[in-house]
């Protein structure tokens, strides 16, 4: 384990060293967030900004087409042709699925999807949470991740990380009030007062550090005593191995968002809106100069009030008003700062509900925004379904090593709509090598049910394949047997349809009634009350009663149709049959 000065050495190299990034993340993080005030030096002010903000437009289509289809493990068996190591694989995939439900995995996915584009880099921290005994993931904010270098720009699994965060000196006081109580510098503690934490972690440990007040000459000399750093915990890491997990944009050679370049643009158009408003205000309020004639000292002898009706006096000169033109050409640069923020940020005009002009066929229009979306939303899948593989190893190796002899139990759907089933850890996790993918790596949910039905309508696709590309199946085998189940019953009711309609079929008056009374009043199944039915026709027709007692008369059904009970004497063999069966 490191030192808590080993801890805080680290943390500031770091921070030093991802200052430049930092800074492009926070002015990212100001425009989406409208924390933007355009400067006006010309007029001594400034003003808020009134354009579209179309970083926000873009950030947030991107991110829910990347967020709208979750991928999918997938656990092959150890052994091929095993029915016991299927079984397993099976158990395998519904677990990670169930852990993925527990954690909220869809809208974690969304914000990570937003982190991804704004910031080029999106971070997760792995952990075992106690309460549900299940791994936690936890979604880190890439402004507080400082993670090791690595020398292969594509390994998402740093050697060690330092998270940070801020919290106040009523929760230090109420959780380690026993260590940092005398021994923390606090400075000037007050409503307002923050105090950062480090969470450092590797294979080894994972570390809770707090930083304290930063020394300043302004605290008095009792605000200024104290250590600048507390270790309040250190943990040891039973699975051995990193827990945190970053996943990075692809670029050249230094992160860079996606909307890093339309900064610029949006101040410059922001700014350019701003100035043609005031000179707007004062085309429509004009200044007035008052203007001497030669030989003469002007006076004003009353002023003007446009609103009330009261006419302006002069003596001795004349009023003049200063007209402002604010620009034949403003207009086409602010649309041509636009375009070029669309273009730049990758942000079509669909995006906002509009068409561009030159879009004339719906079979266009999807052509151009499948060339701007697509292959991003492909790119940033990709990165997800390496980041998520690296995840789930890690979360088996926190099922192993915090409850590996565990019985654990998850939810899974069922025709009855719900259930449950149970595994053991250690015996299930034969291995952690797997797969996550998704369906169509580059569609967005609406796109893929498409894709999904014209495969299957030409024949390229079999319907169990469909059924594991569709985000909305979570389960196809139980899929397919639901499918089958719905097929059997539906020829099943056919079947009865076609034989109560027929006179002389099996299904009389009575047993129909009866039938329709299980299914309807008594909630039971159609195949239960089938063979109810059935079981209830065998007993009466069984059944033996005297020859013109109302048991034996067929009712509402055809003579001979079975209707009615059995007779005692119809059950008699004749003389002639006795005779015959003797050979006589």
């Amino acid at each position: 384990m490191l030192s808590t000065d080993q801890i805080v050495e680290l943390y500031h190299k770091r921070k030093l060293a991802a200052g430049p990034i930092h800074d492009q993340m926070r002015r990212v993080r100001d425009l989406a967030n409208g924390d933007v005030v355009v400067p006006l030096n010309e007029l001594d002010r400034s003003a808020k900004t009134n354009v579209a903000n179309l970083l926000v437009q873009g950030l947030d289509q991107m991110s829910m087409r990347i967020a709208s289809t979750m991928p999918m493990p997938y656990f092959p068996p150890s052994k091929e042709g095993s029915e016991r190591s299927k079984s397993y694989a099976r158990t395998r995939r519904r677990a990670m699925i169930s852990i993925w439900d527990e954690n909220k995995m869809k809208m974690k996915m969304r914000r990570r999807a937003r982190h991804l584009l704004a910031y080029s880099s999106t971070g997760v921290m792995l952990r075992p949470n106690f309460r549900t005994l299940n791994p936690q993931w936890v979604v880190r904010n890439p402004l507080d991740t400082y993670a090791a270098p690595v020398d292969d720009v594509d390994q998402m699994v740093p050697d060690n990380c330092i998270f940070t965060y801020k919290t106040t000196a009523s929760y230090l006081l109420r959780n380690y009030g026993d260590l940092v109580g005398n021994q923390l510098r606090f400075g000037e503690v007050n409503s307002d007062s923050r105090y950062t934490m480090l969470e450092y972690t590797d294979a080894e440990s994972i570390q809770l550090v707090v930083l304290g007040a930063e020394d300043s000459p302004e605290l008095s000399a009792a605000e200024r005593v104290g250590l600048s750093a507390i270790m309040l915990e250190a943990i040891p890491n039973r699975t051995g191995r990193p827990l945190a997990v970053i996943c990075n944009r692809i670029n050249l050679d230094k992160p860079r968002g996606q909307f890093d370049g339309v900064i610029g643009m949006y101040h410059t158009r922001a700014r350019l809106q701003a100035l043609t408003e005031i000179a707007i205000e004062r085309g429509i309020f004009p200044e007035e100069y008052l203007i001497a004639r030669p030989g003469e000292n002007p006076e004003i002898m009353q002023m003007a009030d446009g609103k009330a009706g009261i006419l302006g006096v002069v003596k001795g000169g004349d009023i003049q008003q200063l007209q402002l033109n604010p620009g034949y050409k403003t207009d086409t640069a602010l649309d041509r700062l636009e375009r070029q923020e669309r273009l730049e940020g990758a942000i079509p005009a669909e995006f906002g509900g509009e068409s561009a002009s030159n879009i004339r066929t719906g079979r266009r229009g999807e052509n151009v925004l499948s060339a701007t979306v697509d292959y991003r939303v492909q790119e940033a899948q990709s990165l997800f379904e390496h980041s998520l593989l690296e995840e789930d190893k890690i979360a088996i190796a926190l099922e192993q090593a915090y409850w590996g002899n565990t019985p654990k139990t998850f939810f899974i759907p069922s025709r009855s709509g719900g259930g449950q089933e149970g595994y053991i850890p250690n015996k299930i996790w034969e291995t952690d090598f797997h797969y996550v993918s998704y369906s169509a790596a580059g569609s967005d949910v609406n796109s893929l049910i498409i894709g999904l039905g014209q495969r299957l309508g030409i024949g390229m696709m079999s319907k169990e394949s469909a059924r594991e590309s569709d985000p909305l199946i979570t389960d196809p085998e139980l899929e397919h047997d639901r499918i089958i189940a719905e097929g059997v019953e539906a020829a099943l009711l056919s079947s009865i349809q076609q034989q109560a309609v027929n006179p002389q079929g099996p299904y009389q008056p009575d047993d129909l009634a009866f039938l329709v009374r299980l299914v309807v009043e008594g909630d039971t199944s159609l195949y239960e009350a089938v063979s109810q039915t059935d079981n209830r026709a065998r007993e009466r027709q069984a059944a033996m009663a005297q020859p013109g007692t109302p048991e034996t008369m067929p009712g509402l059904a055809a003579p001979g149709m079975g209707a009615g009970a059995g007779s005692a004497q119809a059950g008699q063999p004749s003389l002639e049959s006795r005779l015959a069966q003797m050979g006589g």
